[in-house]
């Protein structure tokens, strides 16, 4: 398994933070440089998401570890358990068991020149469609990057790019404004309050509106906890 720091420390460039959807395959044969940096199809990657079936599952004291297969290859991938979550969120952990389809959503990390996966969000998948999607997803993302005539093309959004001034992939005009107030907090360690955002966003917005849009942003990968529920970060900036 990986032991939580490795070598992929350390702040990356902007231009890196981008969330890519790979195989197992393709993290099994990526490259890692002297610098610690992850690349697939010669492109610099950091933030991941895939789908897969958990195969075993390793329960300790501060993490669980999964071993996941999606049929092209397997990952050992680590969930870091937060000490105040609720009883709902301790359920949800629960409800992930073997032989169970779920979306990952996560950061590259080297360990003894072993690429394993530190999780931001692991969800059940409800709808299988995904799983074809997701694979259509990589492929179309693999030759975007190995043809050299489309590649560095700004307007295909299949990228989650956190470069300024680059158009939104989300197409929801609530949760792009979430997203680039998170960003905006991404230097500290605990990111976002909740509060923070409701106040920038209170004279337009309802509360209950902003707070069902953050969860959705969680569920689905854009964003993750840090020291408590009430404080966020963006899986696009590290």
């Amino acid at each position: 398994m990986d032991g939580g720091g490795g070598n992929s420390s350390g702040r990356k460039p902007m231009g890196e933070q981008t969330l890519r959807p790979v195989t197992l395959k393709q993290l099994g044969n990526c490259q890692i440089t002297q610098e610690g940096t992850f690349r697939i199809d010669n492109a610099d990657v950091t933030q991941i998401t895939f789908v897969g079936v958990i195969r075993g599952i390793t329960e300790l004291s501060t993490n669980i570890q999964y071993k996941i297969e999606d049929g092209t290859g397997q990952v050992d991938v680590r969930h870091w358990i937060d000490q105040t979550e609720t009883a709902e969120d301790a359920q949800k952990r629960a409800d992930l068991v073997e032989d169970l389809y779920v979306r990952v959503f996560g950061r590259l990390n080297n360990f003894n020149n072993r690429v394993s996966v530190v999780a931001h969000n692991i969800r059940p998948i409800k709808d299988f469609n995904e799983i074809n999607y997701h694979f259509i997803d990589t492929t179309l993302t693999h030759v975007k990057f190995t043809n050299t005539e489309g590649a560095g093309n700004s307007d295909d959004a299949m990228m989650i790019d956190s470069g300024a001034g680059a158009p939104s992939a989300l197409g929801n005009a609530l949760h792009d404004k979430i997203i680039d107030i998170i960003k905006e907090y991404h230097e500290l360690e605990e990111g976002a309050s909740v509060h923070q955002i409701i106040s920038r966003l209170g004279n337009s917005v309802n509360e209950t509106d902003i707070r069902n849009s953050i969860e959705y942003l969680i569920n689905e990968g854009h964003c993750y906890t840090t020291v408590d529920d009430e404080h966020i970060k963006s899986t696009e900036a590290f």
